[in-house]
């Protein structure tokens, strides 16, 4: 994908857990050179956690990554 936003990510992690996602719960954690790391937290911390990446290409275009993790999970990529 040229792009890939907000309600992209909301989209794909619906798509994977069958149900309505709030795209304002996903939260911007770090850019590592070509990736970007994002979290998804549902229900306070009872519903579905994914580390989100987008990782942009050699073309140029970027992929889009879901690690579904354990209800709950707290992310651990903090900046230095």
């Amino acid at each position: 994908m040229r792009r890939i936003g907000a309600l992209d990510v909301a989209a794909a992690i619906s798509e994977r857990i069958g149900s309505y996602v709030h795209a304002e719960l996903l939260e911007f954690l770090a850019v590592d050179e070509d990736v970007i790391h994002c979290w998804y937290m549902n229900s306070g911390g009872k519903g579905p956690t994914f580390h989100v990446t987008l990782t942009r290409r050699p073309d140029g275009e970027w992929s889009l990554g879901l690690l579904e993790l354990p209800p709950g999970t707290e992310q651990r990529i903090e900046n230095p």
